[in-house]
Order: structure tokens, then C-alpha cells, then sequence
């Protein structure tokens, strides 16, 4: 297989060495001619609440029977909320039944993730999940379907495409809930009908190259190429990283341009908790207020609380 670039950033020096044991991701800046960044206050508060909420509730699920239903690999908030936090009511998220963090992107309610773990557990809901990204949490409408993400999503991109609307899907990859082969042909689809969807994966990093995982990401990120879209590597611990690469996928996608691939690379050797690099990042830019994080900590713990005292 002859290996192909991904798509990098403007900054991105060139490197003569081997690709595959020096590439490093980096933010994706977007291509839209707004030179948009995430200097909003409001904007840095909902991504850094967001991804607070995942890492409070995934640690209040690990402590009780609720993480058998899922996979809480704490530390990848960053990939679920950056990606789908632009989204509009209109559009959708469709990922495994077991993403704990893209359920709580959803809306999905905290009793239902932390309490009701039998209907987590049946053979029924064993399946990709959908759901509008607009859905009031506690009330959200969402279908259990017996197909992995990918083509779950790439079924109603299609159907968007079809109807002309201007809905963008985010589909995240799981390798748990998913057919590899299944996978590639939606992205073969997709591109050839230049579909309005992003497809995120996670890699396990460069430091696991023989994991069943990372040679499927690979390969996925090989094809993108090959059906003509394109394929953004970021690192998965940056959550203004992932939202960057994110902005500018969904404008691709609701101008007509079709879809993107983004691969969230998760390199062990150079882990950053991506809860402490965004308060990094907010600090920098004179964001950052720790009695506001107070207020955002005891409201969530208030949630969590309530949750769990629901019948």
C-alpha cells in the first residue's frame, strides 16, 4: 500500500524522516477564511464544563455498577465534546451504545447512565445509538439500531443529502460495535456521493503499531484519501484541537463539500490530561477563574446527586 499524507497544518514543518515514527499531531487550523478560534469565553467555559461533566460522571459510574455498560477510558473527553459541541439542534451524533462521553454529548440522562446499567447490559441495545444533538437531556429521543456507527450515520447523511437539507452527522468509530469492511464501504459512500458527515476515530498511537486497532485507523485514514475527502490528524487530548478540525469538517459538510475524516491520535508516550491542558490554554489567554470552575464542579455534583436519588 502506498502510504499517503494527511492532511497538516500550515505550521507543520517537514520532516525526512520515517512518517509513521514522527509524525505528531497537531491543531488543525481552519479553512473556512474566518480564522476562527475558540476566544470566546463562553465558547472556552462550555467545552472545559462539558468535558468536566464527562470526567465527574465516568468517575461516578466507575464506583458503582454502571461501568460494565460502558467504556470509560477517562482521559479521551476531548474527542466526544470537541467534535460535537458546534453542532446545531438539527443535526446528529451517532456512536456506540458503550461511549460514555458521546452519550453525555447526546444529552443522554445521568440516571439513565448511572443507574439503569440492565437495559445498558441487554442484547438489544447492543447497537450504534442516535440522537439529535439538540435533545433536552433527561428527555431525549434516541433509537438503538443494528448496524455500527459509521453506517448507521452514512444511511442518514444520505438521506439528508436526498431531502437537501442542511443537517451535518458526526459519527464516532467504535471497534467493539463495528465491521471494519462494513466501516470502509460507508466511507467509500460517502465520498462518492459526497455526503454531509464526519467520521472521528481514535488511534491508539504510534508507540502501538501492531494493535488490531491502530492498523484499522490506518487504514481508514489511507482510504479517506483514496475516495477524495479529506483526512485531519489532531491530538485527541487537545480539545481545541479536535474542535478546530471539527469547525471546519461541518462547514465542509453544510456547503456541499462532503465528508471528512478525523483521526484523534491517543499517544500513551505523550498523555496530557485534557481536563489540565485546557485550563492551560484558558489560563494563557486570561480565562481562567477558579471560582467559577467551583460553581461548575458543585453544579454538576448537584446533578450527579439528583440522578442518583431519582427512582
Amino acid at each position: 500500500m502506498v502510504t499517503k499524507s494527511k492532511k497538516r497544518s500550515k505550521a507543520a514543518k517537514p520532516d525526512n524522516t520515517s512518517a509513521k515514527k514522527t509524525l505528531t499531531p497537531i491543531p488543525a487550523q481552519p479553512a473556512n477564511g474566518t480564522g476562527s478560534s475558540p476566544s470566546n469565553l463562553d465558547m472556552l467555559r462550555r467545552m472545559y464544563s462539558a468535558m468536566l461533566k464527562c470526567r465527574m460522571t465516568e468517575e461516578r459510574a466507575r464506583d458503582g455498577n454502571a461501568a460494565v455498560a460502558y467504556d470509560l477510558t477517562t482521559g479521551h473527553e476531548a474527542v466526544a465534546i470537541g467534535a460535537s459541541i458546534d453542532l446545531k439542534p438539527e443535526d446528529t451524533i451517532a456512536a456506540s451504545h458503550r461511549n460514555f462521553a458521546a452519550r453525555i454529548a447526546m444529552g443522554t440522562s445521568l440516571k439513565y447512565l448511572l443507574k439503569e446499567t440492565d437495559a445498558n447490559n441487554s442484547d438489544e441495545s447492543r447497537a450504534a445509538i442516535i440522537s439529535c444533538r439538540g435533545a433536552l437531556p433527561g428527555s431525549i429521543s434516541s433509537a438503538a439500531f443494528l448496524a455500527d456507527p459509521f453506517n448507521l450515520a452514512t444511511g442518514l447523511a444520505l438521506s439528508h443529502k436526498l431531502e437537501k437539507k442542511n443537517n451535518v452527522v458526526v459519527a464516532f468509530w467504535d471497534e467493539d460495535a463495528a465491521s471494519l469492511e462494513a466501516s470502509q464501504e460507508a466511507l467509500k459512500f460517502s465520498g462518492i456521493h459526497k455526503l454531509p458527515i464526519i467520521y472521528v476515530t481514535k488511534s491508539a498511537g504510534l508507540d502501538e503499531p501492531g494493535s488490531r486497532k491502530h492498523g484499522a485507523l490506518e487504514e481508514f485514514s489511507f482510504m479517506a484519501k483514496d475516495y477524495g475527502f479529506p483526512s485531519i490528524l489532531v491530538d485527541g487530548n487537545d480539545v481545541v484541537a479536535v474542535w478546530r478540525a471539527a469547525q471546519e469538517s461541518i462547514h465542509r459538510a453544510r456547503n456541499g463539500a462532503g465528508p471528512t475524516l478525523i483521526e484523534c491520535q491517543m499517544e500513551s508516550a505523550n498523555f496530557q490530561d485534557p481536563l489540565a491542558h485546557m485550563q492551560h490554554y484558558m489560563a494563557r489567554r486570561g480565562a481562567w477563574d477558579d471560582g467559577w470552575k467551583q460553581q461548575v464542579v458543585d453544579q454538576i455534583n448537584a446533578e450527579i446527586g439528583e440522578a442518583m436519588r431519582m427512582p
